[in-house]
């Protein structure tokens, strides 16, 4: 039987929010000093996924299409 151990999916999942909302209210005080347009929060969201996406498909680690995970390899003391 699988232990099922949500508390790290809840530790990212809190610490995105926290980001998003962070990365929000630093770019909202940077538009008032420089005149730039106010953001939402939806529009964090998109660029943090934004980030992600571009994260995950620019890495060499990231892809996990076209791996063998290991299987079928023969043992490199051959």
């Amino acid at each position: 039987m699988r232990n099922r151990n949500y508390k790290h999916y809840l530790l990212v999942i809190g610490i995105y929010l926290l980001a998003t909302i962070f990365g929000l209210w630093s770019w909202n005080t940077l538009s008032e000093l420089y005149n730039l347009p106010h953001a939402q929060y939806k529009h964090a969201l998109a660029v943090f996924f934004l980030l992600l996406m571009l994260k995950w498909g620019l890495s060499p680690g990231g892809r996990l299409l076209g791996r063998d995970c290991g299987r079928n390899h023969e043992p490199k003391n051959h």
